[in-house]
Formats: structure tokens, C-alpha cells, sequence
């Protein structure tokens, strides 16, 4: 077996031996900027007096079409459709279409492309990180430094927070926590973060095909629109799809709790059956000194190799050194090497079972007694929950059935516009992102909790 290398999503981290570990939250965004200026560029686009696209396209269009007679396609077409009383298109002598004059149906038509973007300018502009610095610093969002967030990240996914009474209360505020959660949209939720660049896409989309609708359909372009029935009855079968992917993520989620909790309470039984069954108290403390590691190397085991140095939570969990004498005290730097030493396809975790097993030999307990079969039987335990926590880690949810969802998902949201702008104009582009930010939002919940070990406050379990 020393020969077989261990899957590489279960071979433990060596400790390191320095250096400061990773922080996401450190890392600089670059990424609402670089959209906040394609964004802009659309915008200055659209507004350039010289480069009327409208125009241009339609003159162009025209003019392969035989309206300019002798073939002069030197036009300028109106935005809005000829009355009655129009004789046919404009003609320029000499002029070129891209460089025409902009009128002010073409500022009205330009200002109401910028004005469909705003959802997306709005929400670039609040994610920039000097946004995000001021929102702190006016107490709208709290700060960053104050929590702790999942490693790869780049600081959108927050590590859970361990609830206490006074978190409990403010869970509890009615109707207080209404405007709390929709004020935190600004500042604490990084949920925008996440979902900034599908809202985005979506966004463009949508205006793209209002300005399509309102503009170039009365010249005499096709109509892009679709029925809403098959938005409508699809709707039910999109929503089962979310809610099961979102509920399988929960029940993973929750599954992986339980695990944790048992390997707390099983520790603590291990603790109290070797001080009250043991006549040698110098033994039971030498045995109960190995049981905090194992969750501890647990943790490290099963979070990214970034997140924490095993060494380190070690030596922490030990106690300062001020405190190294005593009866408090934890594993000697002799014992915090032995488990970074490990033997090769053993992980930290299964090793310091694979001591406690050996501290329980020294016990003094005969091998038919009942007190040390309990032991034995709490530390399979301990056993069965690693085990089922490298199950979750290493088995997602069947990716087609993810990938499926999202597609679909996606899909579903970039056809909506050409369903809905016949009956809600303007109101498409704020309706569209809307139902974005919520079915996106269920959706992106899902992935987060899919691997729950990540954004579970270990760290906090561990010290219990």
C-alpha cells in the first residue's frame, strides 16, 4: 500500500514551513472596471454626432434595395417612418450616411440605448472597489476584513458565520430585517459581484432588442418577437430544475453539518469516558490531547491547500507558548511533526486516528471490556464521518444535470426580451433583470453550497 498514491482531491497538504497564505479578499478586481468601460463605449458609441449606425444601416439597406433609384446610396433615412406625405427618402448630394447630421430624433434614439443600459451601468458602478471603499466607509457595508471568505473566491463567497443570541435577534427583527436585507444588496451581499457579468450579457441583449423593435421594425425591417406561451409553460419545468438543483445543494450542505456535529459530540465523549474510565490521569491526558487535532487536520483535509497551513492550526490549537506547561497543554512540536511526517497515502486525519487507537491500547483497558469497546467504537465513528465528508468533497451533483440547468436557464433568460417587449416596451430591459438577479441568484445559492466544507465555519466548530 505504501506504494499506491492516494487520489490526489484526498492527499493532504504538507505543512509549510513560512510564508503568509493567500488571501482572495486581497486580490484586486479588475473585472467591473473592464466592464464598466465597454459599457461606457457602447454608450459614447451611441452617441458620437458623426457615426449615426441607425442611419447608416438603414440607408445602406435602402439603397441595395433600389430606393435610391439611380443607384445613389448617398441617403439619410429618417429614424421613425415616412407619412403620408413623404415623397421617399432624403436625398444628399454628396453625403455619407455614417457622417450625417444628427438630429434630434437620433439623441432621443441614442439616450434611450444608454438609459436601457442603466441596470448594468448601475451595477458596475457600485461593484468598483472605490464604491465599495466609500459604501464602507458610510457604514452602508460592513468591512471586508471583518469576515472570513472562501479561498479562489477572489472575495464573492463568504465563509459562514457561527450564530449566537445576538444573531439570532437580529435574524429575527420584523420588519426591520426587510430593509436591512434589500439595503445590504448595496454593500454586504456579494451576490451582485457574482452575478454582474450574466446580468450584464443579459442586459445588452435586452436593449439590443428593444432599440431593434422601436427603431428599425416601422422602417420595414422583420419584427423580432416570439409568443409568451412557451415562455410561460416552460416556466414550471425551469423552476422544478432550479428548486431541485438548489435543494440537492442543501441537503448536501446540511448532510456535511451533520457530520461535524457528530465528530463534536463523539470527541467530546472520547474526552469524558478517558478521564472517568481511566485510573492513570497522566494517560487519559496524553489520550485526550490527540482528539482537538483530528478535527482540525479534518479541516485542513478537506479545504483548499491554500486556506490553512496544518502545521499552524496545530501549533495554535496546542495553546501560546506563555500557557506550553500545564495541564491544558496540547501536542508537543515533536508529536505536530510526526503528523506532518505522515507515511505516504495516509492523510493527516485518518493518522491521528490511527494514534488515538494507540494512546487507547495504553489505557489499561482488557480487550473484552465494555468501556473500551465504547471507545473503540466512537473512534469507527469518527471514522465513518471522514469518510462521508470525503464522499461529498469528492462527489458532486452529476455535472449534466448542473450544466443542463444553467443552459437552460440561460437560454431561457436571453429569449425573454423578445417575448415581452411587445407588451412591456421599455419596462422589458427592468423586467428581464429582475427575474435574472432572482432565478441567477437561486441558482448561483446552489453552487455555493454544493461544496459545503468550504463555507462552513469549521474553524469555529474546531474550537468547540
Amino acid at each position: 500500500q505504501e506504494h499506491i498514491k492516494p487520489p490526489h482531491h484526498f492527499r493532504a497538504p504538507r505543512c509549510k514551513e513560512g510564508g503568509a497564505m493567500v488571501s482572495s479578499g486581497a486580490r484586486a478586481r479588475t473585472g467591473p472596471l473592464r466592464r464598466l468601460l465597454v459599457l461606457v463605449g457602447l454608450a459614447l458609441f451611441a452617441l458620437r454626432p458623426r457615426m449615426n449606425f441607425l442611419n447608416l444601416v438603414k440607408a445602406r439597406i435602402a439603397g441595395s434595395s433600389g430606393l435610391a433609384g439611380t443607384g445613389n446610396h448617398n441617403l439619410i433615412v429618417p429614424l421613425r417612418p415616412h407619412t403620408a406625405s413623404s415623397s421617399g427618402p432624403r436625398v444628399q448630394a454628396n453625403a455619407d450616411p455614417g457622417t450625417a447630421a444628427f438630429t434630434f430624433t437620433d439623441w432621443a434614439t441614442a439616450l434611450q440605448f444608454l438609459a436601457a443600459l442603466s441596470p448594468a451601468i448601475l451595477v458596475e458602478i457600485l461593484v468598483l472597489p472605490p464604491v465599495q471603499r466609500l459604501l464602507t466607509s458610510l457604514g452602508v457595508r460592513e468591512d471586508p476584513d471583518s469576515r472570513d471568505y472562501v479561498t479562489g473566491s477572489d472575495g464573492t463567497i463568504k465563509v459562514q458565520r457561527g450564530f449566537d443570541f445576538q444573531a439570532w435577534e437580529k435574524q429575527r427583527q420584523n420588519p426591520e430585517r426587510y430593509w436591512q436585507i434589500l439595503s445590504a444588496t448595496l454593500g454586504n451581499s456579494t451576490m451582485l459581484s457574482r452575478l454582474q457579468g450574466p446580468l450584464l450579457a443579459l442586459n445588452i441583449v435586452a436593449a439590443a432588442v428593444l432599440i431593434y423593435n422601436v427603431n428599425l421594425v416601422p422602417t420595414g425591417f422583420p419584427s423580432l418577437q416570439l409568443p409568451a406561451l412557451p415562455f410561460t409553460l416552460s416556466s414550471f419545468v425551469l423552476g422544478l430544475l432550479v428548486t431541485f438543483r438548489t435543494n440537492t445543494s442543501s441537503n448536501r450542505y446540511t448532510l456535511a453539518r451533520n457530520n461535524w456535529g457528530d465528530m463534536l459530540n463523539v470527541s467530546r465523549d472520547l474526552i469524558q469516558q478517558a478521564f472517568l474510565w481511566t485510573k492513570d490521569e497522566e494517560k487519559a491526558r496524553d489520550f485526550a490531547r490527540w482528539v482537538p487535532a483530528f478535527s482540525l487536520a479534518t479541516m485542513c483535509h478537506l479545504r483548499d491547500p491554500r486556506a490553512h497551513d496544518l502545521k499552524a492550526e496545530l501549533i495554535a490549537a496546542a495553546g501560546p507558548p506563555e500557557t506550553a506547561d500545564g495541564k491544558g497543554i496540547g501536542l508537543t512540536e515533536a508529536e505536530i511533526n510526526e503528523i506532518c511526517a505522515r507515511p505516504v497515502g495516509m492523510n493527516a486525519p485518518h493518522y491521528v486516528l490511527h494514534r488515538m487507537r494507540g494512546k487507547l491500547e495504553g489505557l489499561g483497558f482488557d480487550l473484552s471490556d465494555s468501556r473500551r469497546m465504547l471507545m473503540e467504537y466512537n473512534i469507527t465513528r469518527l471514522i465513518n464521518d471522514l469518510g462521508s465528508c470525503e464522499n461529498i468533497f469528492a462527489t458532486p451533483i452529476p455535472l449534466g444535470y448542473t450544466k443542463h440547468t444553467a443552459r437552460f436557464l440561460l437560454l431561457w433568460l436571453l429569449l425573454l426580451p423578445l417575448a415581452l417587449e411587445g407588451s412591456l416596451g421599455f419596462g422589458v430591459v427592468f423586467a428581464q433583470q429582475l427575474l435574472a438577479f432572482g432565478l441567477l441568484g437561486v441558482e448561483d445559492i446552489g453552487i455555493q453550497i454544493e461544496e459545503p466544507f468550504a463555507v462552513l465555519p469549521l474553524k469555529k466548530i474546531c474550537t468547540k
